[in-house]
């Protein structure tokens, strides 16, 4: 076969796998804060989440550090802020390894869903804040009094508290519906990298054996479909986050199964009745419309359809039935 030569070609495809795989390896990796976050005194920054809030359908803050309670609480506004931010909602997600702060805590209580892992440290509360808090209507269930400071049981409490008493949801459980690139795992960058970086790395080696045998033969690459993948890459780049927590459930309605195929969906959280169920790599609440049959368990399929009528913008899960309808239907939309 002779010396294996490796040509020019075949260089460049090494140096343009190392960036590619730089490209896509680097969204895994920390980044900085983001420039666009809410910073300065704590009345600053409920003021600037309450208007993110109102402008679109959910702000996630998630408290990588303690927030602390500065400021007049005249300032904080929060009489304004509490309707605004359970209606949003606000999302405020509470990870383990330090402190939320008293600040921290504050914006957890007037949160609209709250996600707190178990190990979480929550800051108690002074009486004066706590004051202020029910004033403003803020303090949901017993949440107040489990926050509240207290004789012998320590400046912070665990989050596992606030997750048994149902008064906020286990991030834990929740964390690929929080988190990250399109509802999928964590590792699915990383491994587009390694993917590109293979193909690159066996495209250059083709080349350099047909070379050192031959004439160089030229391949012609297949034309891309741009308008699904386009789709595709957008729906995957964008991710409304909607975590369960305050909402107020409403009963279940008896909703006949539409004649129509309907989309098949997985169940992120109890629907009890209403939960949320993930769509085309995106959190959507749902209410479960079989009141008389037990709601499925996270991780099952449901058929989802949409209201008509005055229910127009309300997803109905049904079970799921496993005809050839449900199944092409799963094909297509990728569930």
């Amino acid at each position: 076969m002779g010396q294996l030569r490796w040509p020019r070609a075949a260089r460049r495809l090494w140096a343009l796998a190392g960036l590619l795989a730089l490209a896509l390896l680097a969204p895994a990796l920390p980044a900085a804060a983001d420039e666009g976050s809410c910073t300065g005194k704590l009345a600053e920054r409920l003021a600037c989440w309450a208007e993110r809030v109102g402008a679109q359908d959910a702000t996630v803050v998630t408290l990588n550090r303690p927030l602390e309670l500065d400021g007049k609480s005249a300032d904080w506004k929060l009489k304004e802020r509490e309707p605004v931010f359970g209606r949003g909602p606000l999302v405020v997600m509470v990870p383990a390894g330090h402190p939320t702060g008293a600040g921290g805590t504050l914006l957890l209580v007037l949160a609209g869903d709250r996600l707190v892992d178990k190990d979480a440290e929550i800051t108690r509360l002074d009486d004066k804040t706590l004051t202020d808090l029910r004033q403003a209507g803020a303090c949901e269930g017993n949440l107040c009094e489990l926050v509240a400071e207290a004789k012998g049981k320590g400046k912070t409490l665990r989050g596992k508290e606030l997750v048994d008493a149902k008064l906020a949801a286990d991030l834990g459980l929740n964390s690929d519906s929080v988190g990250g690139s399109g509802g999928g795992s964590s590792l699915l960058v990383p491994a587009l990298g390694v993917a590109a970086l293979l193909l690159l790395l066996l495209t250059a080696l083709v080349l350099a054996v047909r070379r050192s045998r031959g004439p160089r033969l030229a391949f012609a690459a297949p034309a891309a479909h741009t308008g699904r993948t386009a789709t595709k890459s957008a729906a995957s780049a964008v991710s409304a986050v909607e975590p369960p927590g305050r909402h107020r459930a409403a009963p279940g309605r008896d909703v006949r199964r539409p004649s129509t195929p309907g989309r098949v969906a997985v169940v992120r959280t109890a629907l009890h009745p209403q939960g949320y169920v993930e769509l085309d790599q995106c959190l959507r609440r749902a209410v479960w419309a079989e009141p008389g049959e037990p709601a499925p368990a996270p991780g099952s399929s449901v058929e989802v359809s949409e209201g008509r009528g005055k229910d127009t913008g309300i997803l109905y899960a049904h079970a799921c039935a496993e005809d050839q309808r449900t199944v092409i239907d799963r094909a297509r939309h990728g569930s």
